[in-house]
């Protein structure tokens, strides 16, 4: 009888230990959901940290890009200027040219008819000088379209180095500003979170002296 009478009070035991594990676990829950709750904090000055600052870089960012177009812009412009200056030389040369061969065409015109009026004793004699006056007009106009010549070489050098001494400016001026670009952005970086800190430490602060109520 005694052996009967123990077997349902450890029944009881256990059941009791099962609901005491129970209420162990749901006990956690329910503080970690407070504590969560409490961290939830919101700012005032939140929204306005964000508009200013967004503002700023902006502006920022949309100088970066205006001085990016400007340089550009600029190279552009001297590529172009070169490209119509040697147009225009090419121009000038053709000009040169068509003169030089209405010259000779002229020349030769008027030596045959020279020819044609003279005798044939003497036809000789004017063919052989019809050849040394192209020969010596051929040198004149040599001489001539030479300083020509080496003048529109060196001012198509000319142009070409200044391109290129453009060129290689605005990329050594691109790396010293993407250097500084980069310490820019990480100081508005630091600075901003600065500025936030602060502006909570202060809502936090008059959050004590002023509760809400």
């Amino acid at each position: 009888m005694a052996q009967k009478v123990m077997e349902p009070k450890k029944e009881v035991q256990k059941e009791e230990a099962k609901k005491v594990e129970v209420t162990i676990v749901e006990g956690p829950k329910v503080e970690f959901q407070e504590v969560e709750q409490q961290e939830e904090t919101s700012y005032a000055s939140e929204s306005f940290i964000e508009t200013f600052w967004d503002q700023f870089e902006g502006a920022v960012s949309q100088n970066r890009e205006v001085r990016a177009q400007g340089q550009e812009l600029f190279l552009n412009a001297i590529k172009e200027t070169t490209k119509f200056n040697g147009a225009y030389r090419k121009t000038l040369m053709g000009l040169f040219e068509d003169a030089t061969k209405i010259n000779s065409d002229w020349r030769k015109s008027l030596f045959q008819n020279s020819i044609v009026k003279t005798n044939e004793s003497f036809q000789e004699v004017t063919e052989s000088f019809n050849g040394q006056v192209s020969e010596v007009a051929n040198k004149l106009e040599g001489l001539y379209l030479t300083p020509i010549n080496t003048a529109f070489d060196l001012i198509e050098k000319s142009e070409k180095l200044v391109e290129q001494n453009s060129e290689s400016f605005i990329e050594s001026t691109n790396e010293a500003w993407n250097a500084w670009e980069a310490i820019t952005d990480n100081y508005l970086k630091q600075t901003r979170n600065i500025h936030q800190n602060f502006a909570h430490q202060l809502e936090d602060s008059l959050r004590l002296f002023f509760p809400q109520k």
